[in-house]
C-alpha cells in the first residue's frame, strides 16, 4: 500500500491509526447507518465502532473489528470522537470508484486524540488525498444511550369487557 510509506517517526505521534487497502468496504458500511449527519468513533483494541443515534431515540451501530484493517494500531484503551459522517462519506468516495480491475482506493486514518483533527490519507493510482476533520468537541453530551432495567416483581392481569 503505498500510504505506508509515511514517515515512521510521524506514526508514532498518533493514538490511533486504521489502514484500509479498500475503502469502499468502510464507505458501504458506513452508508447503512447514515441516517443523520454526525458520528460517535469509538476504538478500542478490538476495533472501531460507529454510533449515530437520533434524539437519543434511535441508534444504528457498526462494528468493524481490528482484524479487518490491514493495519489497526491504538495506544490507549480507548479512543473517541465525532465526526461529519455525510462528509466523511463524500470523502471516502471522493475518486468514484474505479471499474479498473485491481484498482482500489486505498485509506490510512490517523487520530493524534482529544483536540486534534482526524486525519484521513486516501490514495488512487498514484493521486493522494488528505483531508482532515475537526473533532466536535461536545460529542460526549450526546452520547448514547443509558439503558436500565426493570424486574417486575407482581404479575400483572387486565380484564377485558367486550
Amino acid at each position: 500500500m503505498p500510504l505506508s510509506t509515511q514517515s515512521q517517526a510521524d506514526e508514532g505521534q498518533y493514538t490511533l491509526v486504521a489502514s484500509l487497502d479498500n475503502a469502499r468496504n468502510l464507505s458501504n458500511i458506513l452508508k447503512a447507518i447514515t441516517f443523520k449527519d454526525h458520528a460517535i468513533f469509538s476504538a478500542t483494541p478490538n476495533g472501531l465502532k460507529v454510533t449515530v443515534e437520533d434524539n437519543k431515540t434511535l441508534q444504528a451501530n457498526a462494528f468493524i473489528q481490528a482484524e479487518i484493517f490491514q493495519e489497526f494500531t491504538i495506544r490507549e484503551d480507548s479512543v473517541g470522537f465525532q465526526v461529519n459522517l455525510t462528509v466523511l462519506l463524500d470523502c471516502l468516495t471522493i475518486f468514484g470508484g474505479s471499474t479498473v480491475p485491481g484498482v482500489t482506493t486505498s485509506l490510512r486514518m490517523c487520530y493524534m486524540g482529544y483536540g486534534y483533527p482526524l486525519t484521513l490519507f486516501l490514495e488512487e493510482g498514484g493521486v493522494v488525498t488528505l483531508w482532515k476533520f475537526k473533532e466536535n468537541p461536545h460529542y460526549h453530551s450526546s452520547c448514547l444511550f443509558i439503558y436500565c432495567e426493570i424486574y417486575i416483581t407482581e404479575p400483572a392481569s387486565q380484564k377485558l369487557h367486550g
